[in-house]
């Protein structure tokens, strides 16, 4: 057995792990000498029609993030591929950089660092806390789920929404329709969109949304951009509905530098960057490897898409 992988993502420090623990596979980094591979470990920007053609034995591919809304599943179902993401690799660390997010905005950071560079002692009042808040969570899966187990440590009431009815540990309450989307909007202090993009969240949120919600609302969105209407969270921030807006994510990507959401005070924009840790490489290299071992041993994939 072959298999195909990203030598550049899966650096050698941790690729070897998984060259040491299969030693009955053989591993392939030069695309030119792994065309016969029946498995690919890649990036999604290397899983195009045109490079996964050249694959006639192709069985299974492994892309190595989260998100895969960029890549054409139905060319996967018409070659009978196994499709798997790295669903649980970077749940830890964006559910820690939502807390940065809202908590920029609770603790008013950036009227402290305005202070600081002035050498100003001045108090700014406090109007804010996680606390016996309500938080609704667009998104139930790893990192929605990393997420809600936070925010119940802050004494927080989660409300979550996921297409179909279920209940999960840290989530107070979850909504699967439409009816229930309205009421998370109406009661969340926090709204967090951690939803896969596909055709039927393209602009999920929209502007008849951000009328739905409180006056005052912090909304982190660290999922994908073109999940929300940016036009209609740009003129929400404008009629204060929103009070801050943190943003991981954009529409496009990157952000054009005459956009106005990069000069609004109440928005906290970082590059698509909530999921960088000096842990991802070593998290990712496990995932792999279950992955494989499910691949090998003909176990059910935990991550499997198709």
């Amino acid at each position: 057995m072959k298999i195909f992988y990203d030598g550049i993502m899966l650096k050698e420090k941790y690729s070897s792990q998984m060259i040491k623990q299969f030693p009955d596979i053989q591993f392939e980094s030069d695309l030119k000498k792994g065309l016969d591979a029946e498995a690919i470990l890649a990036m999604p920007g290397f899983l195009k029609k045109e490079n996964l053609d050249q694959f006639k034995n192709l069985k299974w591919v492994q892309v190595l993030t989260a998100g895969f809304d960029t890549i054409d599943l139905e060319y996967f179902k018409s070659r009978n591929i196994i499709f798997t993401n790295a669903k649980d690799v970077f749940s830890i660390q964006i559910a820690e950089d939502v807390f940065s997010k809202i908590l920029y905005f609770n603790r008013h950071i950036r009227k402290h660092i305005d202070h600081m560079t002035k050498e100003e002692w001045q108090y700014e009042p406090v109007h804010h806390e996680i606390a016996n808040s309500t938080v609704g969570i667009l998104g139930t899966g790893s990192i929605g789920s990393e997420i809600a187990k936070r925010m119940k440590a802050f004494d927080a009431r989660v409300i979550g929404y996921k297409s179909k009815p279920s209940e999960l540990p840290y989530f107070d309450t979850i909504y699967h329709d439409l009816k229930g989307l309205n009421q998370l909007y109406q009661q969340s202090d926090y709204i967090i969109v951690a939803l896969p993009l596909n055709q039927s969240t393209y602009h999920f949120i929209g502007k008849e949304a951000f009328e739905m919600m409180k006056d005052q609302v912090v909304f982190i969105n660290i999922a994908r951009g073109d999940i929300v209407d940016q036009e209609a969270l740009i003129h929400a921030i404008k009629q204060q509905k929103v009070r801050g807006a943190g943003l991981d994510v954009m529409s496009p990507e990157p952000l054009p530098q005459d956009n106005e959401l990069w000069k609004m005070e109440e928005v906290l924009i970082t590059p698509h960057n909530s999921s960088s840790s000096p842990h991802v490489n070593q998290r990712l290299m496990t995932a792999v490897i279950d992955s494989i071992l499910c691949y090998k041993t003909d176990k059910k994939f935990k991550n499997r898409i198709i």
